[in-house]
């Protein structure tokens, strides 16, 4: 269902510090959706705003493991 309203929907992320003065719980999530469509995240204590990376760096695309089929289960390992 496609969100009917041309008002950007904010919606808060519980648990999460602001990156830049790390308030905690003060971070809102804001998805537009006229003239295109676009997400970020807002401090409403600071106002800082921060827009996802546009695609994955090489050093974390080295953790992407391709070689499975998708929809199998198997067994994470985090690499510290």
């Amino acid at each position: 269902m496609r969100y009917q309203s041309d008002r950007p929907k904010r919606q808060f992320l519980a648990g999460v510090k602001c990156p830049k003065c790390e308030a905690l719980d003060k971070v809102v999530q804001v998805q537009i959706f006229v003239p295109q469509a676009d997400e970020y995240i807002e401090c409403t204590a600071c106002g800082h705003t921060e827009r996802r990376p546009e695609s994955v760096s090489g050093a974390q695309s080295s953790l992407i493991n391709t070689d499975m089929p998708t929809g199998t289960s198997g067994t994470v390992k985090f690499i510290p």
